[in-house]
Parts: C-alpha cells; sequence; structure tokens
C-alpha cells in the first residue's frame, strides 16, 4: 500500500497496566483509545479526539483517516462529530475491525443525528473475526451514505490476499482522484 499512500501513526493515549508481547516476545504496554471501567462520563473518548484533531493540526492536512478495531470505532466517532462540516478534515476514512462503540458517552453522541456521514468510506470485515462479531461491524453502515464494504475470509486483521489487494488499491485509486478533485477547486482536507 506504500505506493498509494504515506501513513502517519498515531498511538491511543491511554495505557493499561496489563502487557501484551511484542515482536520478539518482550512485554508491550496495551494502549487503547477509551477504557469501559472509566465513569459513564469520562471513557477518554475526548483526550483521543482530542489527540487526533491536535495531529490533524500539526502535521495536516490530511486525505484519509485509517482505524483498526477501537481505532475503527474512534474512526466512525470521529467522523460523525466533525466530517458533516462543510470542509472536513478527510476526504475518505478506511475503517477495518471496526464496530458502533456501546458505551453510553458515545451512544449519546451518534443518536444526536439521523443525518449519515457522506465522507468516502471503506468498512473492511473479517468474517471470522472472534473479538468483533460481523454483526457489530455491520452495524456501522447505519451511520455513512458512501459507505463501501470489504468482507474477507479472515479474522481480526487486515486482510493482504491478492483479491483484498484489489479492493484497497481501487478505493485508494478512488480517493486519489476525489483529492486531486478537491485540492483543484481549493479544497484541503
Amino acid at each position: 500500500m506504500k505506493k498509494y499512500a504515506d501513513f502517519v501513526i498515531v498511538d491511543a493515549p491511554h495505557v493499561l497496566e496489563e502487557t501484551i508481547p511484542d515482536s520478539e516476545g518482550d512485554p508491550a504496554p496495551v494502549r487503547t483509545w477509551w477504557t469501559n471501567n472509566e465513569p459513564v462520563s469520562d471513557s477518554g473518548l475526548e483526550k483521543s479526539i482530542n489527540l487526533i484533531k491536535n495531529c490533524v493540526a500539526r502535521q495536516g492536512p490530511f486525505h484519509g483517516l485509517l482505524g483498526f478495531s477501537q481505532g475503527a470505532s474512534l474512526a466512525a466517532l470521529y467522523c460523525h462529530q466533525f466530517m458533516k462540516e462543510e470542509n472536513p478534515d478527510f476526504n475518505f476514512v478506511i475503517m477495518v475491525s471496526g464496530f458502533i462503540s456501546k458505551h453510553l458517552e458515545h451512544l449519546l453522541l451518534t443518536s444526536k443525528t439521523d443525518e449519515k456521514i457522506s465522507v468516502k468510506s471503506l468498512l473492511v470485515v473479517g468474517d471470522q473475526d472472534d473479538i468483533i462479531p460481523t454483526e457489530m461491524s455491520d452495524k456501522v453502515q447505519d451511520y455513512f451514505s458512501d459507505l463501501q464494504e470489504l468482507h474477507h475470509p479472515g479474522g481480526h486483521g487486515i486482510p493482504m490476499k491478492a483479491a483484498q489487494k484489489k479492493v484497497f488499491i481501487k478505493f485508494f485509486q478512488e480517493c486519489a482522484s476525489l483529492c486531486l478533485s478537491k485540492e483543484s477547486e481549493g479544497v484541503t482536507g
């Protein structure tokens, strides 16, 4: 995908006490975009949203936003809050193993309007995902009006087989055309 996009990686701001093995087997901290054990009014979502907004302000503009798992859910929440603006931060969003958070604070945010988000979107769903069931991912459809779906036979991860790569490449090519068109009109993002 390096041929089609440059990526800026943003780490989730909340560090949990537990660890998981890194690529060399050493303990690495578990990072998260929000926690479910905080008071209902403060899951840490605001800190995460501000982290993304600050990244856009410091390092942007960016053409797109890609999130994986909880990061994909954050991308959907971010889009719900900010992508209905006349000149949104991003021209497209890719959500891999995404879902709509059931946290009460997040449900209150997404229940404020029935208006769908019109940003070009790709939802990637693993049919064998044992962490985010397909039914949870399918609910993302309810929030986006220009959504393409890529179902793959794998699990909780980014699919890398030729058939799925073709879908990513086609999506990136369509987004590149969209971005070039907007730039020729003097629109950033």
